[in-house]
């Protein structure tokens, strides 16, 4: 998206608005595998939810450290932003942008990209 144009809006009234916006359920999709850092994303109740795990941990905490895990949910009101900011053509749903943008999310930070675009998620991880 040209930095001039006005980011698309969604008319979003009720909860199956933002379904049908977001694509089918009960669906998890692998945005990026590499080494040991698997990232998976689904949607659960209308939220994205995108979860990391790394079983090669050592290499970021320390010989003491083998796994870490993590997932970012995002509320279901900011899942169009997401999308929108993906900039992807208007008929892939979340999941399915995830998968073509997931490997350069992952590589610059999922939860800084997602704050730069101006979406407050929901962090959780644990090191093992």
């Amino acid at each position: 998206m040209a930095g001039d144009e006005e980011p698309e809006t969604y008319d979003i009234e009720s909860l199956e608005d933002i379904d049908a916006l977001l694509g089918p359920g009960g669906r998890e999709v692998t945005i990026h595998s590499e080494g040991g850092l698997t990232v998976l994303a689904t949607l659960e109740e209308g939220s994205l939810v995108i979860s990391g795990t790394d079983t090669d941990a050592s290499s970021l905490f320390g010989e003491d450290v083998s796994e870490y895990e993590y997932s970012i949910t995002v509320a279901p009101g900011d899942v169009p932003r997401v999308l929108d900011a993906l900039d992807v053509a208007q008929d892939l749903d979340v999941l399915d942008a995830l998968v073509l943008r997931g490997s350069d999310l992952v590589r610059i930070g999922e939860a800084g990209w997602l704050e730069s675009i101006g979406v407050q998620a929901e962090f959780w991880s644990r090191i093992s």
